[in-house]
């Protein structure tokens, strides 16, 4: 079920179910409380090595950097949606239909914050494949830089864990909600990163750029 005040797009669905049979898989398979503990594991003791940033040599991510990056890509990208807004310069156009047959709704603040959001992962983890609701058009390929911070307050919970890049997929939802976005009703709109290794769903992030909440599921 999607947070109160949330309502989701079809990919958005997708998200949050990827995530929902990633729970259930480990549930059932007795790994739950093992993969948990790893994301609630504390920094290693003192002393002992560092993880470097980024793309580790051999082709290996950082999984707490990509959440890092996770986390960072969605709130850029919910700088462009808000901004696009309280500009009022959507210049919205229909894409297609919905399931339903209604008008399925672009503007520029889906245009801008996909732009922002790839390519900020892209540039992180450049052997990280990306996928994204709305197309990448390369002519509009842009520089998006990550200082290689890492919040407090995922040092403090996440341990590194480094997997294989060809192994990891990220989906990014770069403004969720776009007919209530085009209406105004701000408090439905956010923007969404999921991150799967092998098909399971290990990292999520929703972001509401109007109330500047962030969550993750890990």
């Amino acid at each position: 079920m999607a947070p109160m005040g949330i309502r989701l797009s079809p990919l958005g669905m997708a998200v949050f179910c990827l995530l929902g049979l990633g729970v259930l898989y480990h549930l059932y398979s007795g790994f739950l409380a093992g993969r948990f503990a790893f994301f609630m594991l504390s920094e290693p003791a003192a002393g002992g090595p560092e993880t470097p940033h980024g793309s580790a040599p051999g082709g290996a991510v950082d999984l707490r950097e990509l959440l890092a990056v996770s986390v960072l890509a969605a709130v850029r990208g919910g700088e462009e949606v808000k901004r696009v807004r309280e500009g009022n310069v959507l210049n919205a156009k229909a894409k297609g239909k919905t399931r339903e047959g209604a008008d399925e709704q672009l503007t520029t603040g889906d245009l801008l914050s996909n732009r922002r959001m790839f390519y900020l992962l892209k540039g992180a983890f450049p052997a990280v494949q990306i996928n994204s609701e709305e197309r990448v058009d390369t002519a509009d390929q842009e520089t998006v830089s990550w200082d290689r911070s890492i919040p407090e307050d995922i040092k403090q919970k996440i341990q590194p864990k480094e997997v294989p890049a060809e192994s990891v997929t990220v989906w990014i939802d770069p403004l969720d909600a776009t007919q209530e976005y085009t209406e105004d009703l701000r408090q439905y709109v956010t923007t969404m990163v999921c991150v799967a290794v092998n098909g399971k769903p290990v990292i999520g992030v929703i972001h509401k750029p109007f109330s500047s909440y962030t969550g993750t599921f890990m």
